[in-house]
């Protein structure tokens, strides 16, 4: 080859080489332009998917709040009808001993109006008479203390039935929770 041929076979080559630079730039230039579409697709995406986690996480710490704050509620609840039942049962206990009180004076009481003072001499009569007074007073007392204890015990039975309506309430709502968490 001629000096002449060899300086057109590299100009000839120097060409190529860059023509097929410049098609590369270009591609290289459109691949960068299309990146960022792709990047800008994904981090679209990627806020999506971290605002879904967000909401699924607020519902879920939601969830959670309202499940203890029921809790809580049924714990408070339990103890509250403990605290009547107990009442309830002391009120039961003292109402049994009030009546047995109550029978045994009404038994003095009808002893002493069958005929207790009306064989005894004049002044032990006197005595006598005015202990069936007192014993009559006792009863009336006695009647009336065992008049508030049922009372008292209604009463709580009332607002034990209330507490336990309430209860069951707390507890349909934490089943309802808890299926809506399934």
């Amino acid at each position: 080859m001629t000096r002449t041929g060899m300086i057109l076979g590299g100009f000839a080559l120097m060409v190529a080489t860059m023509a097929i630079g410049a098609r590369a730039t270009g591609h290289a230039q459109s691949t960068a332009s299309a990146k960022p579409e792709t990047g800008d697709a994904a981090v679209a995406a990627l806020v999506a998917e971290v605002r879904s986690l967000r909401a699924d996480l607020a519902a879920a710490s939601r969830n959670q709040l309202r499940a203890q704050l029921l809790l809580g509620r049924v714990q408070m609840q339990e103890q509250r009808l403990a605290y009547l039942d107990k009442q309830r049962s002391d009120a039961g206990a003292q109402l049994m001993i009030q009546a047995q009180i109550t029978s045994g004076l009404r038994g003095r009481m009808q002893g002493v109006e069958a005929g207790g003072c009306s064989g005894v001499p004049a002044e032990q009569r006197r005595d006598c008479e005015a202990n069936a007074g007192v014993v009559k007073r006792q009863l009336a007392e006695q009647e009336s203390r065992e008049q508030q204890l049922r009372a008292q015990e209604n009463d709580l039975i009332n607002a034990l039935s209330a507490e336990q309506a309430r209860w069951s309430d707390f507890n349909s709502r934490l089943d309802e929770l808890e299926r809506a968490l399934r």
